[in-house]
């Protein structure tokens, strides 16, 4: 009877014992998530101010129902502009130093990036045929290099991202180095690049980036490197270690980016774009000449014409 007795206290303490332990777990997992929930808001309201604080409208029409089509997952364009504000202390407005078209087909989960050369010589309306294509957002800005570029290419701009390079360095700095593949042997600003993978950092990503003087390819050199740049850069943010640092990365990006991709798009397009990653790149190719004294590169009709349509193929236009 004892003995009996006994095993009913044991039995009794160890369930209590368990009950004991499952009150520990459930406690501590209704605070992991508590806290949880707490750093989740906090990171959506600090992405939303710093999106907030980017957002900026032109006067642009592409002729499309842009939020519609966000909306609805279907391709969009985004006009990339770098620009050389914020560069080596520069302060004044300057010309777009960068210039890129981007097609974002969840379809077919690609990313179509077509460089354009800045010397591209355009006809900008009351400016003259002979400019440019840098020189459009120079005269009127955003709207004017989105203007410029969808008419010149005949594809319709749905947005802009623009940021300066000053700006490429705080967030080189904010994601740390990046690793990119380098096929030219160059030295610049006293940094030297071999050929093959190359480590770029806040301290050496101008001297990548900008150089052209010693590249043979001249600027078409200096944008493939600043589309390897690019892409090492998104794909280090979507990393864990980049999460981590996201109110480094919404810093850099506030004090130095413009877009007029509004918040509630950015959120959709994480969620209906993100499988995009695959990057196509194209580059528009023209041939140097002096006119009046002024180098521009001349793009032949049909060169233009076949990036133009595979932009538009990657929009799934006809």
């Amino acid at each position: 009877m004892l003995a009996k007795d006994e095993n009913i206290r044991h039995h009794h303490h160890h369930k209590k014992g368990k009950r004991k332990i499952w009150k520990y777990v459930v406690g501590f997992l209704i605070l992991f998530f508590a806290v949880d929930a707490v750093i989740l808001f906090k990171m959506y309201n600090d992405a939303k101010q710093a999106v907030d604080v980017t957002y900026k409208k032109v006067k642009h029409d592409s002729g499309r129902d842009n939020d519609a089509n966000i909306k609805n997952g279907k391709p969009f364009s985004i006009l990339l502009l770098g620009t050389d504000t914020g560069e080596y202390g520069r302060t004044y407005k300057g010309r777009s130093d960068t210039i890129m078209v981007a097609v974002v087909n969840p379809k077919t989960e690609t990313t179509t990036l077509a460089s354009i050369p800045r010397d591209t010589k355009v006809s900008i309306p009351g400016h003259g045929f002979n400019n440019k294509i840098n020189a459009a957002y120079a005269y009127d800005g955003v709207s004017g290099a989105m203007n410029t570029v969808q008419s010149y290419l005949n594809v319709p701009i749905d947005h802009y991202i623009e940021m300066n390079m000053g700006g490429l360095v705080q967030l080189s700095s904010a994601l740390g180095p990046i690793k990119v593949n380098n096929d030219l042997d160059f030295t610049n600003m006293d940094t030297h690049f071999p050929k093959g993978e190359v480590k770029i950092d806040k301290d050496n990503i101008l001297a990548f980036t900008r150089m052209r003087y010693e590249d043979p390819r001249g600027d078409y050199g200096r944008q493939k490197r600043q589309r390897e740049v690019l892409a090492g850069l998104v794909k280090k943010i979507t990393t864990v270690n980049g999460v981590m640092k996201y109110q480094d990365i919404l810093s850099a990006l506030s004090s130095n980016m413009k877009t007029d991709i509004t918040f509630d798009q950015m959120k959709t397009i994480a969620s209906k774009y993100r499988q995009a990653d695959n990057v196509k790149q194209l580059q528009l190719q023209g041939n140097g000449k002096m006119i009046d004294g002024v180098s521009y590169e001349v793009v032949p009709k049909a060169n233009s014409d076949k990036v133009s349509q595979q932009l538009r193929r990657a929009l799934e236009l006809k």
